[in-house]
């Protein structure tokens, strides 16, 4: 019963009575758990996620590149030269650090503009004015090792020719004209000594105390067009290229190979909620917020697309586990005799026999060469058909209950025949038991087919489902240098316990004791 309030002439209220629907109290019992709520919102926000896969993904989720292999999330800047500007990124690249010579992720100095002092006299070039298409920087690198005594003993020196600085690296060298960069490395002590060190006279890696390198500006070189100005000068001031994070980014789209890039699989659509402008097409500009995998595709991209895989097969699943359950639970306990002989000694072999186990057995019966639409097919009927059993036994049970109550005694006296009874009487009055269960057998797909791509076995490469991904990351090196693969275990952890909380939430909801 509620009550409603309704307002009267004389200014009094008066309160009625309406009577709610049991679909209605169940809502109300239902909202009454929090965390029933709680994960109701967060399974409709990554269903919609799965759903509109193609807008939130500002990568292709297959796209490769090599030189962004185990990127970490990138950094997005706020401020450009001491003022506060809109989000923008740099562009980034996978280097070999000379000092540590450790793989490192640096952040990119492309100069736009360059204000130089050439013998007194200040001149400025600017890409995009009088010519000008771009800008190199001849570098002369000295390297030198200092021994425990203190002693700088130079070592060598070469010269190379860059488009580019590395931010942190060796970018003081446009405004300084020099860069000092020092380390104490195991590595790079190994590395300098076996190169120069028994020429410097040294006997072992442990008399270095440090190694440093230093790189100076030989000489500018403006590019206009064909033509190349070499310009020995310092550098006054400089502005960079940045590339400015937007919303609603017009970019990759459209792969009907791959049938990705399509708004609800049937329009081309090349807009994404966000993205980076690459007005130049550099190849080095990415916006990972999530970083990248082994080959440089997109983490989060992946996680989206991925999610159609491993959201979807739990519904497929247990739609087709539950129509198992009620063909075979209804139809043995309606009839009875024979049928119920057959069909319950029947469940109880697949019962028998390890799921998990059977799941491998019955996967690894398939080809491994079959395309990945085929397998996401075979996982649905493999994880069906090792779950129907249990609950068709729980089916039969409350079948035999409820064909012995008064309303199904009446329909056989009106001489309706079987079939409509069981599917028109009987087997609804197992509704309650089939939505709670439903709920909390979705997660138990999800974690088989997370299993059995974990394992090799399920999804196969470029197409991603979380236990795929999850599994690139259980390398133990990969896991604790590259923390974001991990990222899809969590994905699954949040969709699983989610579900659990639903179901939880709906077995109380539906409890006659909790609609009052």
């Amino acid at each position: 019963m509620a009550e409603e309030k309704t307002m009267i002439e004389n200014g009094e209220i008066e309160f009625k009575e309406r009577v709610l629907s049991r679909r209605e109290l169940v809502w109300r019992a239902f909202k009454r758990n929090k965390l029933g709520m709680f994960g109701l919102y967060v399974l409709i926000v990554l269903y919609l996620m799965a759903l509109f896969a193609d807008f939130l993904s500002p990568h292709h989720p297959y796209e490769q590149s090599l030189k962004h292999s185990f990127a970490p999330p990138t950094k997005i800047h706020r401020e450009y030269k001491g003022e506060r500007v809109g989000a923008y990124v740099l562009p980034t690249i996978s280097y070999v650090d000379k000092a540590t010579f450790e793989r490192k992720f640096y952040e990119m100095l492309f100069p736009k503009r360059l204000v130089l002092d050439v013998f007194g006299t200040q001149v400025e070039y600017e890409i995009g004015k009088d010519g000008v298409t771009g800008f190199s920087f001849m570098l002369d690198e000295e390297y030198y090792i200092v021994p425990k005594d203190g002693t700088m003993k130079y070592a060598g020196s070469t010269t190379k020719v860059v488009d580019y600085l590395l931010f942190g690296y060796d970018d003081k060298v446009l405004t300084e004209g020099e860069a000092d960069i020092e380390t104490s490395s195991e590595a790079a002590k190994d590395t300098y000594f076996g190169k120069y060190g028994f020429r410097l006279g040294l006997n072992s890696p442990d008399e270095i105390e440090k190694i440093v390198i230093k790189e100076k500006l030989n000489m500018i070189l403006v590019k206009k067009g064909e033509d190349i100005e070499m310009i020995t000068g310092k550098v006054i001031d400089y502005d960079h290229k940045t590339y400015p994070v937007k919303w609603f980014v017009k970019s990759w789209g459209g792969d009907s190979k791959n049938r990705i890039g399509y708004l609800f699989w049937i329009f081309p659509f090349h807009y994404h909620l966000f993205g980076v402008d690459n007005y130049d097409n550099n190849e080095y500009v990415r916006l990972y917020i999530m970083g990248a995998d082994q080959y440089g595709r997109d983490v989060w991209s992946r996680i989206v697309f991925a999610s159609r895989i491993s959201l979807s097969i739990g519904f497929i699943g247990m739609f087709i586990t539950f129509t198992l359950s009620l063909v075979f639970g209804g139809i043995s306990g309606y009839y009875g005799g024979i049928v119920d002989e057959f069909m319950m000694r029947f469940s109880e072999i697949i019962m028998s026999l390890p799921g998990f186990y059977l799941l491998i057995l019955l996967r690894s019966l398939l080809p491994l060469d079959i395309p990945s639409t085929q397998v996401y097919v075979l996982l649905v009927f493999i994880l069906s058909f090792i779950g129907w059993a249990g609950r068709a036994r729980v089916i039969r049970g409350m079948v035999l209950s409820i064909k012995q109550r008064e309303f199904v005694e009446a329909a056989r006296a009106l001489g309706f025949p079987d079939t409509k009874i069981l599917f028109r009487h009987v087997l609804p009055n197992t509704a309650s038991y089939l939505i709670v269960a439903a709920t909390l057998a979705i997660p138990g797909y999800i974690l088989g087919e997370a299993s059995l791509s974990f394992l090799g076995l399920g999804i196969r490469e470029p197409s991603a489902s979380w236990g795929l991904m999850l599994a690139q990351a259980q390398n133990v090196t990969y896991m604790t240098k590259y923390p974001w693969l991990l990222i899809p275990g969590i994905f699954i952890f949040i969709t699983v316990l989610s579900f659990n909380f639903v179901g939880d939430a709906l077995r109380d909801a539906l409890d006659p004791r909790s609609l009052g």
